[in-house]
This record gives structure tokens, C-alpha cells and sequence, in this order.
């Protein structure tokens, strides 16, 4: 019995043994657990005084690059480090979790940045491009400019990788794009050390978790006349040969760029296949920009009363007097129309308007008015556009409905996106309009009611040298009325009005140059290199084809470049090249030919580069090598070549490509004329 009574002690003080150890595991398998959740807690903490220390320090070698006080040598080695530093800091998830704008803020607006969201078939992709220019006083106009891709899927899953390292490019718009060979990344944005800022496109494929740049088809891009492509290694350049400063921007539908001039006359459309390949729209180009000849001149006329001003335009110089009579009376009666409501000096009326010629020729003279109008104790002043067309020939207006007919087909054109507007933000406002509020708007086109007030809620219409434009009435928070412009060669026959009227509304003719009535060239004496023989538009001369030949003076070969008229007469030999002085011409060797306004004063000059050696075989012999020349075009239709230039331009090689020869001589103050 007392043998059975210790042995329930004992086992009763076992299981209390046994609870007490449990119970202390127990509680030491809470410790641990509190100790891990700690650790990630420091180690969260960790990144993220990390990150903000990484940003510091960037910070604080951006304020150095940026002293100008400073050392310039101390501030270019800077660059690297903190082009270096940014693409790290890229790299933490903390700054994808910042905005656009507060990342430009962090930086103290010394980066350019866009974020967008692309649905690839692998899901949701947002992408981000980092642009930073380092301050030209440090890199001068060249060199200095950086841009970063960073990527992710999801904000724990970021990455970045520079793009373009100290190059003249600056990447201002972009896409991401599924396509046969995987998801492809298109860069557009301007070159900027020509001018006046042509436009480049870059492409970039993403394998092995990282972004390569790839070459780009373009065999079959036909360009029109005042267009030029210049393939640049992994990218191509496209420029206006009619030297117009040049913007690029996505199309809506993100498979291309369209390309226009700031004179909006001369867009292009490039749009990429899923194979790659590369197609210009020509429906969005014209060949042309000059203007036609006039037998008529026109003066600026001024109303200046009551706090009203309006400027608007007469015509001078018309043989027919009594023509010229009628038409101007229709010019100042569209112009002045309704200032009757607003004689009295009391009024409190404030008006301001001017006129834009939007279309000068011998049948049509369109005039757009723009302005603002203000009423005493209004809110804000409201934004004034109304236009006047006119048939020259017949001495009465054009409206919308003389030129095509208001009805369904026209409307759905329209809405179908051939339209373009001339205020990029205001292209999808159209879309707010139904069909029938469309025809009631167009079919009362260019029909003033008899006040400033309703001249506001109407719609207006303007010819330019090839498109169509027309005004809606918007609201004053969109601004006052948006203007939308379709090209000549978009509107089908079956909607166009007044046949007369477009047999003459064909797209402004360019003048080429005249056959000289030179001789022709001896091609017994020249032999041409076909492939580096070019169409092309010089100013002074027209249309002109470039040839590059070889002759064979005293036996050696040397190279000669000639100006051909459309029937083989030479316009212009050019002077002699600078490589031919020591040096024997390479068969086959003119390597690049390049037409580009060099030296900024609207005339465009010539660069060739040419590989040369001294013709000997054997001993003694100079293996061949470039030497890069430039013809600078003068007023005279002349062209010169600057020897000193040239020495310096190929003793310290900047003669391998054409884009080395222009980085060069940028910095070079040349005056020929």
C-alpha cells in the first residue's frame, strides 16, 4: 500500500516535471518567433535607412555637379558617380512606390521621368523611363545625357538598367509591346546635337532578364521628299530636310510614333509589324512647303476703339480692282462681326484678336482669327477663333458644306481617329459629341450669328497647304474651342462637295531647280559609286542628285562629288576633296555621305567620309584609313571646305562616323557666308 501510495507521488511530481518542461518549450518557441519577426523588423528598417541614406548621398553629389563654383574637373567625375548611384537606387522597390512627380521633386527636377502600364500576355508590366541631362557647362551640348529603364510587376519585383550612357539622345516618349521575338521596348525622343532637333526611334528586347538594343528593319521606308532616315548603328534618325523643329509621341493605338514639324504641314506616321518591320503612313506626309506664287500681296489693317482690337488682313496688288474691292470687304466684315453690340465706350468690353494666314494661293486665302474677350466682372475671359475662306476666283466665301458634304460618312471619318488635333490633349474631346450634334455643329459651319457671345458656340473651318481644319466650341475648362485638322488625301471623293473647288485643293507643289543646261557628266572619265549616290534637296539648287565618283588623274584614283539635274548635267562640281591632296582614293571606299546643316545658318552642308591609303603594294605600304570632309553650302549656291578645320577634324580622328564629325564640329564657332 505504501509502496502503491510513493509510487502515484511519484508520478504525479512526473507530470508536473512534464508540464513545467512543456510549458517552458512553449515559451521558448514563442521567443523564437518573436525574435525572427524582430529580425525582419531590423532588416526592414535596415533597407529602408539604406535607401534613404543612398538617396542622400545622391542628393549630395547632385548639389556638387551642380555648383558651379566648383572644380570642373571634380564636378564631370561626380557625373558617373552619381549616374552609378541612380541606377542603384532604381533598384530598390522604396522608389517605385514613389509617383512621377515626387520622384522629379526628390531630384530637384534634374530628371525627366514617365511611368505607364503596359497588358502583356504575361500580365500587367509597368514601365518607367528615368531621363537625367547633366548640366551643359560641365559636359557642354554633346555628351551629359543618361537614360534609365526600371520595370516591375510587382512593387516587390523591381528592376533597372541604364540604357543610353553619356549620349546625345534624350528619350521623351515610349512603348512596350508583345511581338514575335518577345516583348519589345521602342524609345523616341529628340538628338540633340543637330539641329533643328531631328527625331530618333531606338529599339530594345527584353531576354535573360535585361533589355539589349536590336537594329531595326527599314528596307522598305520610302520617305517623302522633305523627309531624310539616317540609320545610326541600332537606331534610326529621321530629320525635316525644310529645317522645322520636330516632336515625336506614341500613337493611341501603341504600335508607333507620329512625327510632325512645328509648322504642322509635315507629319509622318511610323508604325512597327509584329515581325518588326517598319511602315510610313503616307496619308499623314507631304512632299512639299513652298508656297505658291501669288499675283497678289497682303497688308494688316487695325480696329483700335473702346477697349476693342482687332487686327485683320486686306488685300493689295489685284489686277482686278473691283475683285479685290469685294473681297476685302468680306475680310473686314468677318472680322469686325458683332463689335455693333458693343459701340458704347461704357461697356466694359475687352477685346483682343489677330489673324494667322493659314493659306495664301492664287484660288484660296484662308484666315484664322484667335483671341480673348472679356466682360467686365466676369469670371474669366473666354477664348475667341473664327476663320474666313475665300474663293479668289469666284470673290465669295468658302464654307465647311461648299467642301464636303455634312452628312453620316463624313461624322464617322471623323470619329473613326483620321482626325488629328492641332492641341494634342484635346484628340479624344471629339469623342464627346454624338453624330447628330456633329452635323448640327459642321452643317452651320463658318455661319456668324451677329455677336462676339455667339460667335463662341459656333464651329469653324480652315484650309491649310493640305489639310482640312475645323473648330468646335468647348467648354472654357478645355478651353474655349479645340481645332482638328485632316489631310486632303483622307477624304474619300464620295464625301467631297465641290469638285471644282478640289481640283485645285491638291497639296502645294514643290519647285524644284531648273535644268542648268550644264554639260552632262563624262562617265568615261568618272565612275559612279551608285550606292553612295543620293536624291536629295539642297537649298538653292532643289532637287538635286548627289553622285560620288573616281577619276583617275596622272593614274592615280581620287575621289570627285558632283550636283546632276534629272538629266545627267552637272550643276555643281564640288572642290576638291581634302583626302585626295596625299592620299590615293579606295575603290569602294567612300563609306558615308551625310546632308546636314552643320553649322546652323539654315543652309545644308555636306559631310563625306572616304577611306584613302598611298596606292603602294608591298614594302612602304599604309594600310587604308578615313578621312572626313565637309563641304559647307554659302548663299552664292556655292561650297567651301575650311583646310584647318579639316586637319584638326581627322588628326585627332574624329572621322569615324558621321555622328563624330558632327559632335566635333558643334563646338566649333564656323562662319562661311
Amino acid at each position: 500500500m505504501s509502496h502503491f501510495k510513493g509510487g502515484r507521488i511519484c508520478f504525479v511530481l512526473l507530470l508536473l516535471f512534464s508540464f513545467v518542461v512543456l510549458n517552458g518549450c512553449t515559451k521558448g518557441n514563442d521567443s523564437s518567433k518573436a525574435a525572427t519577426n524582430h529580425a525582419l523588423v531590423l532588416q526592414n528598417e535596415a533597407k529602408t535607412i539604406s535607401y534613404s541614406k543612398r538617396l542622400n548621398t545622391l542628393l549630395e553629389t547632385l548639389h556638387i555637379i551642380n555648383d558651379e563654383n566648383m572644380d570642373s574637373d571634380v564636378r564631370r567625375n561626380k557625373i558617373q558617380e552619381f549616374v552609378q548611384g541612380l541606377n542603384l537606387l532604381l533598384n530598390e522597390p522604396e522608389s517605385a512606390e514613389l509617383k512621377d512627380g515626387e520622384l522629379v521633386e526628390k531630384f530637384n527636377y534634374n530628371l525627366t521621368i514617365l511611368t505607364k502600364s503596359f497588358q502583356l500576355k504575361s500580365g500587367q508590366l509597368n514601365v518607367r523611363v528615368v531621363n537625367y541631362r547633366a548640366p551643359t557647362t560641365v559636359t557642354g551640348t554633346i555628351g551629359g545625357k543618361y537614360t534609365f529603364i526600371q520595370w516591375w510587376s510587382t512593387k516587390e519585383l523591381v528592376h533597372a538598367q541604364m540604357l543610353e550612357e553619356d549620349r546625345p539622345e534624350l528619350a521623351t516618349d515610349f512603348m512596350v509591346r508583345d511581338s514575335d521575338q518577345g516583348i519589345q521596348l521602342l524609345l523616341g525622343g529628340y538628338v540633340s546635337i543637330y539641329h533643328p532637333d531631328p527625331v530618333f526611334v531606338a529599339l530594345w528586347e527584353f531576354s535573360g532578364e535585361k533589355w539589349t538594343q536590336k537594329g531595326i528593319v527599314t528596307d522598305k521606308i520610302k520617305l517623302p521628299d522633305a523627309w531624310e532616315l539616317n540609320e545610326d548603328i541600332d537606331e534610326f534618325i529621321l530629320e525635316n530636310r525644310q529645317h522645322d523643329s520636330m516632336s515625336i509621341e506614341v500613337l493611341d493605338h501603341g504600335d508607333g510614333f507620329l512625327i510632325n514639324s512645328d509648322d504642322s504641314e509635315q507629319n509622318l506616321i511610323i508604325e512597327f509589324s509584329t515581325s518588326g518591320e517598319v511602315r510610313i503612313d503616307s496619308e499623314y506626309s507631304t512632299a512639299s512647303n513652298t508656297s505658291e506664287q501669288q499675283s497678289y500681296e497682303l497688308i494688316q489693317e487695325k480696329y483700335s476703339e473702346h477697349g476693342i482690337m482687332i487686327k485683320y488682313p486686306q488685300i493689295t496688288k489685284l489686277k482686278d480692282i473691283a475683285k479685290q474691292k469685294s473681297l476685302n470687304q468680306i475680310l473686314k466684315t468677318d472680322a469686325l462681326e458683332g463689335l455693333q453690340n458693343y459701340a458704347d465706350s461704357n461697356s466694359g468690353v475687352h477685346v483682343e484678336i489677330d489673324y494667322e494666314i493659314k493659306r495664301q494661293s492664287e484660288r484660296f486665302l484662308s484666315v484664322q482669327y484667335t483671341g480673348i474677350h472679356y466682360v467686365k466682372d466676369a469670371a474669366y475671359p473666354s477664348h475667341m477663333f473664327y476663320t474666313t475662306n475665300l474663293d479668289m476666283k469666284q470673290a465669295s466665301r468658302i464654307r465647311l458644306r461648299d467642301l464636303v458634304k455634312i452628312e453620316k460618312p463624313f461624322i464617322e471619318l471623323i470619329k473613326s481617329g483620321k482626325i488629328t488635333a492641332v492641341q494634342p490633349e484635346q484628340q479624344g474631346l471629339i469623342g464627346d459629341f454624338t453624330k447628330d450634334d456633329l452635323i448640327k455643329l459642321l452643317a452651320n459651319a463658318d455661319v456668324t450669328k451677329g455677336s462676339l457671345v455667339e460667335v463662341e458656340m459656333e464651329s469653324f473651318s480652315y484650309l491649310t497647304n493640305d489639310s482640312l481644319g475645323m473648330s468646335v466650341p468647348m467648354a472654357h475648362v478645355v478651353g474655349d474651342h479645340a481645332e482638328y485638322e485632316i489631310r486632303f488625301g483622307q477624304i474619300p471623293d464620295n464625301i467631297k462637295q465641290n469638285k471644282e473647288l478640289w481640283s485645285e485643293l491638291s497639296p502645294v507643289v514643290d519647285q524644284s531647280v531648273s535644268a542648268s543646261g550644264g554639260e552632262k557628266l563624262d562617265t568615261d572619265q568618272y565612275e559612279i559609286e551608285e550606292s553612295q549616290s543620293f536624291h536629295t534637296t539642297l537649298e538653292g539648287f532643289g532637287k538635286v542628285r548627289f553622285v560620288s565618283t573616281y577619276g583617275y588623274p596622272e593614274g592615280l584614283r581620287k575621289f570627285f562629288f558632283f550636283l546632276l539635274d534629272d538629266q545627267g548635267h552637272i550643276l555643281y562640281p564640288f572642290p576638291d576633296f581634302y583626302g585626295n591632296r596625299e592620299w590615293v582614293a579606295r575603290y569602294g571606299g567612300v563609306e558615308a555621305v551625310a546632308f546636314k546643316d552643320v553649322n546652323k545658318d539654315g543652309l545644308k552642308d555636306v559631310i563625306i567620309i572616304a577611306d584613302v591609303d598611298n596606292g603602294i603594294h608591298g614594302p612602304g605600304r599604309v594600310d587604308e584609313f578615313p578621312i572626313a570632309d565637309i563641304y559647307f553650302q554659302k548663299k552664292n549656291k556655292t561650297f567651301t571646305t575650311l583646310p584647318a578645320l579639316d586637319q584638326a577634324l581627322n588628326d585627332q580622328e574624329h572621322n569615324q562616323t558621321i555622328k563624330d564629325v558632327i559632335q566635333y564640329v558643334s563646338k566649333q564657332r564656323i562662319i562661311v557666308n
